[in-house]
């Protein structure tokens, strides 16, 4: 069966591949060195971290693509002949797509490969059958020369020519941030949360560099800040989180964390949800900012990304328990 035949089933069910760490991935890695670029900032004013609860937004998931996405044969191929776009993640025995043999990943270069073959080649396809409007946006990755060695950025975005003969990217919507997984799968779970007072003078932030959790939350906020892109995902390909900046930058709303082989919703589900949010079409999620009844409560946590990204225990457990926590200011 062609996974147009029925790509709701194929959405709901398809997982992503297992990903193989290579020998660098496994093992010790080095400190972030000083010159990336990224140091405290008066301007970076990020207040509060939201966390959106896990179970409204795994029903809303659910809700829009059984409202959303086709059930009944489209009456085209997997396959697009004219461009390549194809679906690349198999879900045997309904839909046996053949893998693709990539390396195993030992850097952030063949993270980010997986990351763009598996999920967001196939979501690409999605949207180009689902909102035909949409097909002059592409993923592609971006030059963040300051930190190379320690992730990727990749933009949901469309391209131009300039006057020169040159693709430019413009109206970026989504920005997709890929980090290597041995930097993080080490790292303490008792990550400790931003503490009152905890916010350096101006003085301090000037002579101390950022802690690495700050230096990622900065690279994240400046990216998508300078591109006017407020919606984004941070990943490291086996973790998933999904996010959003509040219009003013001064709030994120941030989802739980999500394995790769998810189900119910599964990451293709997450992701495909999360483009057309951003992209404003109907049904997708509108953050408290811009839609004051918004479908999906928030809990106010006071988080780095290492909370809420790479310590999952804890953030799973603050979603289903709902802790209450108050707003601080991490020490941007």
């Amino acid at each position: 069966m062609k996974v147009t035949d029925n790509l709701r089933y194929y959405l709901h069910e398809a997982r992503l591949p297992d990903m193989p760490q290579g020998r660098l991935a496994a093992g010790k890695t080095e400190p972030l060195p000083d010159g990336l670029g990224v140091r405290p900032r008066r301007y970076r004013r990020l207040e509060a971290v939201h966390s959106i609860d896990l179970e409204p937004l795994g029903d809303m998931v659910f809700d829009w693509t059984e409202s959303y996405i086709p059930s009944v044969p489209l009456g085209v191929d997997d396959e697009d002949e004219r461009t390549g776009e194809r679906f690349t993640v198999s879900c045997k025995p309904w839909f046996p797509i053949p893998t693709l043999p990539l390396d195993r990943a030992g850097d952030v270069e063949r993270v980010s490969s997986w990351i763009d073959n598996f999920p967001l080649e196939s979501v690409l396809r999605t949207m180009h059958l689902l909102y035909p409007e949409s097909r002059s946006f592409r993923f592609s990755f971006c030059n963040e020369c300051s930190a190379q060695p320690y992730f990727r950025k990749l933009s949901w975005a469309e391209s131009s020519t300039t006057e020169s003969g040159k693709s430019k990217r413009v109206n970026e919507t989504l920005s997709l941030f890929s980090f290597p997984l041995g930097r993080f799968q080490r790292r303490s779970y008792k990550a400790s949360f931003v503490r009152k007072g905890a916010q350096a003078r101006a003085s301090e932030r000037k002579r101390y560099p950022l802690r690495e959790q700050e230096w990622l939350w900065s690279k994240v906020w400046d990216s998508c800040f300078s591109n006017d892109c407020r919606w984004f995902v941070v990943t490291t390909y086996k973790f998933w989180v999904f996010g959003v900046f509040s219009p003013d930058w001064s709030s994120v709303f941030v989802s739980p964390v999500y394995k790769y082989d998810s189900c119910d919703p599964t990451i293709l589900e997450l992701l495909l949800f999360w483009v057309a949010s951003a992209m404003g079409y109907e049904g997708g999620w509108m953050p408290p900012e811009t839609h004051a009844k918004s479908k999906l409560p928030i809990q106010c946590l006071s988080a780095t990304v290492t909370d809420l990204f790479f310590n999952v225990s804890k953030a799973m457990a603050m979603v289903a328990y709902g802790a209450d926590c108050s707003i601080m200011t991490p020490a941007l």
